[in-house]
This record gives C-alpha cells, sequence and structure tokens, in this order.
C-alpha cells in the first residue's frame, strides 16, 4: 500500500485510475474497507461505468458491516449489470449478514449461480445456520464468601420461517452449597425459548420459565422468570436494545428468601466505522423486597488489529440502590467503576480452521458506598474446537476479583466446557 500512495500524486487520468484499483482492492484484503470505499468512489466519480469498482465499492461496504447500504448498492450494481454472478452471491451473503437468510436462500437459488463454489459455500452456511442446535455444558464457580455453584445446562432449537425464526427449550440445574457442606439450594429452571426476525430492522428475543429453588431444610418454592429483548436497527451504524427481564440471584441468602429481580433496560450501540464502537445503557431494577436500583453505563471500544482481532477500550459504570438491606445480594448504596478493556479474537489455523480462541479483559478501580475503593479486573479465556462443520466444543475460564486481602473484597473464579451440535 505505501507504494501505491507514493506512485497516486504523480499519476493523472487513466494511469491514476490503474493506481487507485490496485490500492482499493489493497485496502480490501488487508481488512481495511472503510478506506477501501473512499478509493472507490473516487474511481466511480471518474468512470461511473467501471462495473469491477461498483462490485467492489459493494464490498467494502459489507465489509464494514454497512449491510443495507451494501444491499441497496449492489441492487443498484444488478440494475445495471444484470449478469454479474458475482455480484449476486455478494448480495445474498450481505443479506444472510443482516440476518436475512429466508432472502440469502431465495438469491441463490437462481440457476445462473447453482455452479459457483462461492454461492455452494454459502448455501451451506445457510443450511448450517437453519439447522436444529443443541448445546450441553457444564459449568463451575468458587467464591471467596466460601460458595460453589454448579450448574449443568441442556439446551435444543429448531427454526422455522426459512430461518427468521428459532424456538425451543432449556434446562438448568444449579447447586449452590457452602465449602464446608453446611448449607445447599438446588434450582431447576426449565425455561422456553423464541426469536422472531420482523423485518431488516427488527428482531425479538423471549424466554420464559418457572424457577424451582429447594433448600436445604425448608420449604421449596416457585418463581416465573422471563427476558425479552427487542432489537432495533434504524441504520447499519445505530442499534437500540429495549429489554425486560426477571430474574433470582445467585447467592443462597437471597435464594432462600425467594427474592427476585424485575429490570427494565435500554441499550444503544453506535458504530460509525469497522473499528470504532460506543455505547451506552441504562437500567431500572425492583427487587421484590422494595428495593430499587438505577444502573448506567458508557463504554467505547477501539480495533487495533484485524488478525488476530484485537479491541482496546474503557468502561464506565455507576450503580445507585434506594436503601441498603441485607439481604444477599450486592447492595451499596452507590456504586462507581472505571475499567481498560480489552480483547482478542483468534483463528490461530485461519479462517476456515478448527480452533478459535477469544480473551478479555478489564482492570481499573471501583468504589462502593460503604466499602471504600478497591482494584477490580475480570479476565477470562475460551478455546473452541471444530471437529467438524456440525460439531464444536468449547472450554472457558474466567476470573473476577476486588481482593485487597483475605477479609477485603470478592473474587470468582469460573471454569466450563460445553458441547455444541448442529443436526
Amino acid at each position: 500500500m505505501p507504494l501505491y500512495r507514493e506512485l497516486l500524486p504523480a499519476r493523472t487520468g487513466a494511469d491514476r485510475i490503474s493506481v487507485l484499483k490496485g490500492l482499493g482492492l489493497a485496502l480490501l484484503w488487508s481488512d481495511q474497507p472503510g478506506a477501501a470505499r473512499a478509493v472507490y468512489d473516487e474511481i466511480l466519480q471518474a468512470q461511473p461505468r467501471d462495473q469491477d469498482a461498483s462490485r467492489n465499492r459493494a464490498r467494502a461496504l459489507s465489509w464494514s458491516g454497512r449491510q443495507r447500504e451494501a444491499i441497496g448498492a449492489l441492487q443498484a450494481h444488478l440494475a445495471s449489470w444484470p449478469d454479474d454472478a458475482e455480484a449476486r452471491v455478494q448480495l445474498a451473503q450481505s443479506q444472510a449478514w443482516l440476518g436475512r437468510p429466508d432472502l440469502a436462500r431465495a438469491g441463490i437459488a437462481q440457476a445462473p449461480l447453482a455452479d459457483r463454489e462461492d454461492a455452494r459455500r454459502l448455501r451451506s452456511d445457510l443450511d448450517l445456520w437453519a439447522a436444529p442446535k443443541t448445546r450441553v455444558e457444564a459449568q463451575r464457580s468458587t467464591q471467596s464468601d466460601d460458595l460453589e455453584i454448579r450448574q449443568l445446562r441442556f439446551e435444543h432449537s429448531v427454526s422455522f420461517a426459512g430461518g427468521l425464526g428459532s424456538a425451543g427449550g432449556r434446562v438448568d440445574r444449579l447447586d449452590h452449597e457452602r465449602e464446608d457442606g453446611s448449607d445447599e439450594v438446588r434450582v431447576t429452571r426449565p425455561m422456553l425459548l423464541g426469536r422472531y426476525r420482523f423485518s431488516d430492522a427488527a428482531e425479538l428475543h423471549a424466554e420464559i420459565g418457572n424457577e424451582h429453588i429447594a433448600p436445604r431444610g425448608s420449604p421449596s418454592m416457585n418463581r416465573l422468570v422471563y427476558a425479552t429483548w427487542l432489537t432495533w436497527w434504524p441504520h447499519d451504524v445505530l442499534r437500540f436494545d429495549f429489554s425486560t427481564s426477571r430474574s433470582t440471584f445467585d447467592n443462597i441468602r437471597s435464594l432462600r428468601l425467594g427474592l427476585t429481580a424485575t429490570q427494565y433496560g435500554l441499550s444503544a450501540d453506535f458504530t460509525p466505522t469497522e473499528r470504532q464502537r460506543y455505547t451506552a445503557r441504562a437500567e431500572r431494577g425492583l427487587v421484590s423486597d422494595g428495593n430499587r436500583r438505577w444502573r448506567g453505563e458508557v463504554e467505547a471500544e477501539w480495533r487495533v488489529r484485524t488478525k488476530p482481532e484485537i479491541w482496546f477500550g474503557a468502561r464506565h459504570t455507576r450503580v445507585r440502590f434506594d436503601r441498603q438491606l441485607d439481604n444477599g445480594y450486592f447492595n451499596p448504596l452507590t456504586f462507581e467503576a472505571t475499567l481498560a478493556t480489552a480483547r482478542l479474537t483468534w483463528k490461530p489455523d485461519g479462517e476456515q480452521g478448527r480452533w478459535d480462541l477469544r480473551i478479555a479483559g478489564a482492570w481499573g478501580r471501583e468504589h462502593a458506598n460503604p466499602d471504600g475503593s478497591k482494584p477490580a479486573y475480570d479476565a477470562s479465556a475460551r478455546a473452541g474446537y471444530r471437529f467438524d462443520a456440525k460439531t464444536r466444543l468449547e472450554a472457558r475460564l474466567q476470573r473476577f476479583s476486588t481482593r485487597t486481602s483475605s477479609f477485603s473484597g470478592f473474587a470468582r473464579t469460573t471454569a466450563g466446557l460445553a458441547l455444541e451440535r448442529s443436526w
């Protein structure tokens, strides 16, 4: 790329267009689609009927995450060049990435695309997306307050409406036990799950179930639990999530009391380029003991590398409760934390390889009233291995800590294993 940029100032006319085409491809294949788009805009301004530049500009939009813009550009492109099979596959791929597998499947079903390798790969991906899925996982957490939590989960789902929706069920079994064996609460949680994509701009997720809480030596109880969230994309660079949920807590005292928390939330994401993401979240919670909680958070991330993909960022969180009670859950009057964040996603043996690795971390300080200020960190790693196109095994490890001594702060270590299978 430096060579292309050195050549540009001295070139005019057709020579400049030739250098720009080379630069555009170099930017695309080095994962800089935003910069590539500007190059293709210049080419098309000089040569509006350049078919390759028109197609590659749409590719740059798609690889920047601007799928609706890419779809519009490809539809206009195909109106001018209806026999461009490569552009038709690109259009179907953008529709799939947008969350519209129904449109993507219809697009690649056309006869001229049947023998293309890229169309066959996309068709295989769409079949895998629509296939029934099963997930089994086991997890164990240990905490500095001498609580151990063991969890088993089984989940199965099937798709419908050409992949626009899915429905299924999940069963969780959790054992909360003191490490000395002095107390235990067992939780069984069967849930019904559903998802439906209404349009290019809206998708709804919902789950509902009954939580059976069985404390040792005490009568068991049942609690209705649920979670729903509606995602709305008014534009490729804007996303809003509206959510409500009702859940129990993950500690013995709150479970013995049968407490639940009902929460209402709003989240907004702004991604002006493929290398930036800004998020704001607001949440209001109502605890069944009469307490109320308000939570706000802002976060920013910047991508500094693509292979492996590396992001750095910062996150600030504030929480406020109406009252400080002693019912087991984390309940200061006020809380705030400012953390630096980092995450890495890496496929060490290539995009089509068997291995994938994800590492994330956050480091900073938190301040709770009462309790004061402490250093805090949260680090996690996930390693996945794909036995074949339909079967994947994942191992994960996480450590969260605000410990400053054996008598201050809180720490939790979690290890888990999950097996996923498409049928």
